[in-house]
């Protein structure tokens, strides 16, 4: 019941984390929107604003992961002894209750999953018309799907002793293909999320869902012994990074799109 309760506690945390902050973004908003009320390109200024926002966040994320990796193509003494230390403790505690949420959260992670999760999505956003949401989420997760790919043929990390773990796994370890995978299906549906529903409570809950689900699912491969912590933090950051990209890119350009059309009419 402990990891149930922890779950829990952290998606309220998110959940009211993320309510806090709707007043005071809302605020700066409003006060450069006054401030720059009479500036001649002002529309194109939260364009500016999202692609400034947008890069730094990918800077600061790929400077994470490259410090990982650099880690772990150097076979770094340091890492694998915090590595071993983590993947020691997760395997000692270990309990039934948390093996079966883990598990579960696992499947849920699984590239069968959350392909089977891009499927129906898309089909319903083409069903209700929403051809340029569908196109984004496809493409987001299946470039997502081929970058991972490259990025452990490149680093090809041995997994950890797998006589140790719970579940069966094959492939190498670097970064964690579950936490990598689930962090760009989870991180575009918040998106998707934040465009679709019409209350911010509504939008706080689905991302404070999807970092959820985010964090729990990378975890649960480190405690089932199939990765080291290492892979994990890499996949959701690298993750994070591409989704980044890829969302600044999709919302700029439909920014700029809309500008045009506004002007024109």
């Amino acid at each position: 019941m402990l990891v149930i309760g922890a779950i829990a506690i952290l998606f309220l945390i998110l959940w009211g984390l993320f309510i806090a902050i709707a007043r005071p973004v809302s605020h700066v908003v409003a006060f450069i929107a006054n401030r720059t009320a009479r500036l001649r390109y002002r529309d194109y200024l939260p364009v500016a604003l999202l692609a400034v926002g947008g890069a730094i966040f990918t800077m600061w994320a790929a400077d994470a992961f490259i410090d990982v990796a650099e880690l772990v193509h150097a076979k770094s003494d340091l890492l694998q002894k915090f590595d071993m230390r983590i993947h020691d403790w997760a395997i000692t505690e270990r309990s039934p209750i948390a093996t079966w949420v883990l598990v579960g959260a696992t499947m849920i992670g699984s590239p069968v999953s959350v392909g089977i999760i891009v499927a129906i999505v898309a089909t319903v956003l083409i069903i209700r018309h929403r051809y340029r949401w569908a196109i984004y989420l496809v493409g987001t997760t299946g470039m997502g799907a081929l970058l991972l790919m490259e990025l452990k043929r490149y680093f090809a990390r041995a997994r950890p002793d797998l006589a140790e773990a719970l579940r069966r796994a094959s492939g190498y370890s670097f970064p964690s293909g579950h936490a990598m995978g689930s962090t760009i299906v989870f991180g575009a549906l918040g998106y998707l999320a934040l465009r679709s529903q019409r209350t911010w409570r509504a939008k706080a809950a689905a991302l404070a869902a999807a970092v959820t689900l985010i964090i729990t699912i990378a975890l649960s491969r480190v405690y089932l012994g199939v990765h080291w912590i290492s892979d994990a933090g890499a996949g959701v950051t690298v993750g994070a990074l591409w989704v980044t990209i890829a969302t600044v890119a999709y919302e700029t350009s439909r920014r700029i799109r809309a500008i045009r059309v506004r002007r024109r009419a």
